[in-house]
C-alpha cells in the first residue's frame, strides 16, 4: 500500500505574503524547501496605473521566441520550415506553440492552402503590423547594449561570409 504524503501547511505568515501578492500556485506540490509559486496576471484590470500598459503589452508578446518570430515575419510571409530554419534553436514544438498564441491574440495570420502535402503560411496581421517599431527598437537597443560572442559559422548563415561582418 503506498505512503502518501501531503504538502505541509503554509504558515501564517507565508499564507499572507502569498495573499498580499494574489500569486497563483502552480500545483499543489511542496518543492523542497520552498513552495512553488509562479506569478501571474499582477493585476485583475489593466487599468490601475499608467505602468499597466507596459504590463499588458509585455504578456501578449513574452516568451524567448514571440519577439524574434515578430521581427523575422516583419520582412514578408514564412513558411514554417522558412522560420525554422531561421532560428535554429526553436523546437518544432515550440515553434508551432508561439505561432499559435501569436495568432491567437491576432498578430499572426495563418494561411492554410488545400494542397497535398499541406502549404501553410505565416504572415503579420495589420495590428502585428504596429508592433514594428516596439520590435525595431528592441533590436536597436540590443545593438547599442549587448555583446554577442558569435560563432563564425552561425553569422555567416545570417549575414552572407564571416569576414563580412
Amino acid at each position: 500500500m503506498a505512503r502518501m504524503i501531503s504538502a505541509p501547511v503554509l504558515s501564517q505568515e507565508k499564507r499572507e505574503r502569498y495573499d498580499a501578492f494574489r500569486q497563483e500556485r502552480t500545483f499543489n506540490a511542496y518543492s523542497v524547501g520552498n513552495d512553488t509559486v509562479m506569478t501571474r496576471i499582477r493585476h485583475k484590470s489593466l487599468d490601475c496605473s499608467p505602468g499597466c500598459a507596459v504590463e499588458a503589452t509585455l504578456q501578449l508578446i513574452d516568451g524567448k521566441w514571440k519577439g524574434v518570430i515578430l521581427y523575422h515575419l516583419l520582412q514578408g510571409t514564412l513558411r514554417f520550415n522558412a522560420i525554422r530554419k531561421r532560428l535554429p534553436n526553436i523546437t518544432q514544438r515550440m515553434l508551432t506553440t508561439q505561432l499559435r498564441e501569436l495568432e491567437r491574440d491576432g498578430f499572426v495570420l495563418r494561411t492554410v492552402y488545400p494542397e497535398v502535402p499541406p502549404k501553410v503560411e505565416y504572415s503579420l496581421t495589420t495590428r502585428g503590423q504596429t508592433l514594428e517599431p516596439v520590435i525595431m527598437a528592441l533590436k536597436a537597443w540590443g545593438d547599442e547594449h549587448t555583446t554577442f560572442g558569435h560563432v563564425p559559422e552561425i553569422c555567416a548563415d545570417m549575414k552572407g561570409s564571416p569576414t563580412n561582418s
